[in-house]
C-alpha cells in the first residue's frame, strides 16, 4: 500500500471493544487510503519511541494493545504455535546468490499484522460457512519445482548447515 493513495478494496470491518471482543463486524468493497506506508521496522520504531503521539502512532499503539489480548486469547484456547526463526539472506546484487544469512527478529510490529490478518482470515471462513453451510474451500499451493532448493542448499551448505527437502517436492516414482 502506498501513503495516501486511494485502493479499492474487499475489506473486513469490525467494531471492537478494549478487550479485543468483536461487536460486529461486516464486509465491503471500500476505498482505503493509508494515512502511512511504514516497514515493520517503522512500525516498531513507532511503538517504541515514547516522545511520539501523533495520530498514526496512537492508532498503531491501540492496534498493538489490541493485537496482544488477541495472541494471549488464541495461545490461551490452545494455538498451534510453529516459531521457527525466521531466516534472511543477503543477496549478491549482481548474481543475486546468497552470500550471507542471518536471523530475522520478529517483533510487536510483525505479531501485531499477523494478529489482524489471521483474525480476518476467521471471521471470513466463519461468515462463509455461516453463508454456504454445505461447502468447503482449501488453498493449495502448487510443489516446488525440482531444483528450486539447490541454490538455498548450497550457500546453507557453505555455512556448514545441511537442508533435506524431500518433504517439499512431489514423490519421485521409483527407478
Amino acid at each position: 500500500l502506498h501513503e495516501k493513495v486511494d485502493r479499492l478494496a474487499f475489506s473486513c470491518i469490525w467494531e471492537v471493544d478494549a478487550e479485543a471482543n468483536i461487536l460486529s463486524s461486516r464486509y465491503e468493497k471500500t476505498v482505503i487510503r493509508s494515512a502511512g506506508a511504514l516497514s515493520y521496522d517503522e512500525a516498531q520504531a513507532r511503538l517504541d519511541d515514547t516522545r511520539l503521539d501523533d495520530p498514526l502512532t496512537a492508532s498503531l499503539r491501540i492496534l498493538n494493545t489490541l493485537a496482544k489480548q488477541l495472541k494471549a486469547r488464541r495461545m490461551a484456547a490452545g494455538a498451534l504455535v510453529l516459531g521457527s526463526p525466521e531466516v534472511r539472506f543477503v543477496l549478491d546484487s549482481e548474481t543475486s546468490d546468497p552470500t550471507d544469512v542471518g536471523i530475522y527478529k520478529h517483533k510487536d510490529a510483525n505479531s501485531m499484522v499477523e494478529e489482524f490478518m489471521l483474525l480476518a482470515n476467521c471471521s471470513v471462513a466463519a461468515a462463509t460457512t455461516a453463508a454456504f453451510p454445505k461447502c468447503a474451500m482449501l488453498r493449495r499451493h502448487p510443489p516446488p519445482l525440482p531444483g528450486a532448493f539447490e541454490s538455498l542448499k548450497r550457500s546453507l551448505g557453505q555455512h556448514g548447515f545441511e537442508l533435506d527437502d524431500a518433504s517439499s517436492l512431489p514423490p519421485r516414482p521409483p527407478p
